[in-house]
């Protein structure tokens, strides 16, 4: 019997979504301990920081929001709307100690040592908020330290949990890119879109900032449900789908709007084979049926107490429609989009131009690649991710303008406008623009412009509190731990809090972008085969 050998190369190594399925590597599983826990905690110091450095009403609104959350934590959940807080909100019974007037607001040369502090009073009195018609489930889970402990301790409670669900949301977002995605360049997308802004409303008892990360929650999940045809279709997925958009719809009135626009962008134009194998897919039904109930519960609050009501903001009665637009488009939208990076405090705190100035590099660094070597189809989802929330805010503020003024805010476009850097990167990464180290560098690059920035918004607002700023030769404070007014847990520890956030987020950025075990695989090699 005659004896050969010969040489047969093994079949090629499966893909990271094969050996997923077949149980020898579990990226989801893996990935999850090194991308969520690590991005949920840095989100978490950051926010926190923020929480722990302002003083009392330190964000737009916030005590009308605390007045708010303490009257729900007290069973008031549905008040009846009346002409409160503006003409447009209710009255709730909180703690007098908790009722304080802003001196300093809208004066940035003036620090918050002027105001009164809180605590001291739990006699209960009625008082008004044009907050009052909201939802109140934001409320009931940020406000029950309020009724508990009416001064410092209950505030700094309860904006803690608010950051802590920005932070689960947020490290949501940033595990569905990483984790759920052959294209780890879409890191870069999440540091871009958590601007400064959103972590200041995550550190104050504020329902925007939730909203905003729902918003990033809601995208980042529907990015490789929809745009990965070559990725199994998750549980996880519909999971946080349904989570962020239910969160979307029931915060705000306008969260309705929101979430079907989101949703409406990112499934059309999508493939045909992906739309029948969602409609095949058991989990995405009740998801459905989950955002159809939250948001008919959500649309019906809003109807049935007028939360969508507006309190009038420098009312122009004798504007145009046309002009309203012009206006908007003109003198507003610059101002829109330095808001939507950060004026932090009540509006009233600008950082040195050079500030906006390299965030805006970042957006357009990841924007304009994506704009030059994406489809029609993934143009079409950027410029409608952009358009559509400032069409909608545009013609609202234009069309009221004569009842109402100008109450458009930059942050207001968020939820929806943040995932213009998050699909952007992820194109980069779909399109092979860059190679898998070029990749790499520009997530660290983006991590090294935008984390320190972080904490200059941080610092730069701390001084504002504490000292005021201005900008003349005689008043350009920049140190952040001076000053005639220091938060209760000092200045230096809410500003080592925030410095350790940032530098977690810059180690989850470093690590998030290394091969995983699956990815580092050695190539096939030739098996010799003896046949006798």
């Amino acid at each position: 019997m005659s004896s050969y050998s010969t040489s047969v190369t093994s079949l090629p190594a499966p893909s990271t979504s094969e050996i997923g399925r077949r149980g020898a590597y579990r990226p989801s599983r893996l990935l999850f301990q090194r991308t969520w826990w690590t991005a949920f905690i840095g989100f978490f110091l950051l926010c926190a920081g923020w929480a722990l450095a302002a003083p009392y009403d330190a964000s737009p609104d916030e005590a009308q929001h605390i007045i708010r959350a303490a009257g729900v934590a007290r069973g008031e959940f549905a008040p009846r709307p009346e002409a409160a807080g503006g003409g447009t909100g209710a009255f709730q019974h909180v703690p007098v100690s908790l009722v304080r007037e802003n001196c300093w607001a809208f004066d940035a040369g003036k620090s918050a040592a002027c105001a009164k502090p809180i605590g001291g009073d739990e006699r209960v009195e009625k008082v008004a908020t044009r907050a009052g018609r909201y939802n109140p489930i934001f409320y009931a889970v940020v406000g029950w330290p309020l009724a508990l402990w009416p001064n410092w301790s209950g505030v700094t409670l309860a904006r803690l949990i608010s950051a802590g669900l920005v932070s689960a949301l947020l490290a949501s977002a940033a595990h569905s890119m990483v984790a759920w995605t052959r294209h780890r360049v879409a890191a870069a997308g999440v540091l871009a879109a958590v601007t400064p802004i959103t972590a200041h409303l995550a550190g104050s008892v504020n329902p925007n900032g939730v909203e905003i990360a729902a918003g990033l929650a809601l995208i980042a999940a529907l990015v490789p449900t929809v745009l990965e045809p070559d990725q199994p279709l998750r549980q996880a997925a519909m999971v946080q789908i349904g989570i962020a958009g239910g969160v979307l719809m029931t915060l705000r009135a306008l969260g309705p709007v929101w979430c079907t626009a989101v949703i409406g962008i990112m499934l059309i134009p999508a493939k045909r084979e992906r739309l029948r194998a969602l409609l095949r897919f058991r989990p995405v039904w009740w998801m459905a049926g989950a955002l159809l109930v939250t948001g008919a519960a959500g649309a019906l609050w809003t109807v049935v107490m007028k939360a969508s009501e507006m309190a009038p903001v420098n009312v122009q009665p004798q504007v145009t429609l046309a002009q309203g637009l012009r206006h908007e488009v003109i003198v507003r939208w610059p101002n829109y989009f330095t808001e939507m990076i950060g004026v932090p405090s009540w509006l009233d705190t600008h950082l040195p131009g050079t500030a906006y100035d390299l965030w805006y590099l970042v957006l357009g660094a990841l924007i304009l690649p994506a704009v030059a070597f994406g489809r029609w189809s993934d143009r079409g989802r950027l410029f409608a991710l952009f358009i559509v929330p400032f069409g909608v805010i545009t013609l609202s503020d234009a069309v009221g303008a004569h009842k109402y003024g100008f109450g458009g805010q930059g942050r207001y476009l968020l939820p929806v406008t943040v995932g213009v850097p998050l699909l952007a990167a992820y194109l980069i990464g779909r399109r092979g623009v860059l190679d898998e180290e070029r990749s790499a560098k520009l997530v660290r690059t983006v991590a090294l412009v935008v984390l320190p920035l972080q904490l200059a918004f941080l610092a730069y607002t701390m001084i504002r509190w504490q000292t005021g700023v201005g900008s003349s030769l005689q008043h350009t404070p920049l140190n952040p731990l001076a000053g005639n007014w220091h938060p209760p847990a000092g200045s230096a520890t809410a500003l080592l809090v925030g410095t350790a956030g940032c530098a977690l987020l810059g180690w989850w950025a470093w690590t998030s972008t290394c091969p995983t075990v699956a990815e580092a695989a050695p190539e096939p090699r030739p098996v010799a085969l003896s046949v006798s």
